[in-house]
């Protein structure tokens, strides 16, 4: 037995839920420019528009469906499966600050030990001049 699974709001899910274009895209695993191609192309009949000053365009799962695009099955699964998305989306942005800011300490790293060197080697002076500056 499944659980039943919860959308915005915390309301049951269900194929009326409506999706941005973005959300279909991660759903799907296709390019934000595909499903917005699909969207002008009236692929999604019952698609709405937002009174946002944006005007972005939602999807209705129902729609999606019925387009061929997402297995019947899959419905009750949307809201996760958007969710792991989201997740991994943001997972790959972490791992990619990790490596930016693995290369920063590296190179800082780097400068340090030449700065120490050079710290060394102006003790090393001062030392066979007696000390006297």
């Amino acid at each position: 037995m499944t659980t039943p699974m919860h959308g915005p709001g915390n309301s049951p899910l269900n194929p009326r839920q409506l999706l941005t274009l973005l959300e279909v895209a991660d759903l799907l695993g296709k390019h934000l420019d595909t499903v917005k191609a699909w969207n002008t192309a009236g692929r999604f009949p019952n698609r709405v528009q937002d009174s946002t000053g944006r005007k972005a365009w939602r999807i209705p799962v129902s729609d999606l469906v019925a387009a061929g695009l997402l297995d019947p099955s899959r419905v009750e699964d949307v809201a996760n499966a958007v969710k792991a998305s989201r997740e991994s989306r943001k997972v790959q942005h972490l791992r990619e600050t990790i490596v930016r800011l693995e290369e920063r300490l590296a190179a800082e790293r780097a400068i340090s030990q030449e700065r120490a060197g050079m710290i060394a080697i102006l003790n090393n002076v001062i030392a066979r001049r007696g000390g006297a500056a």
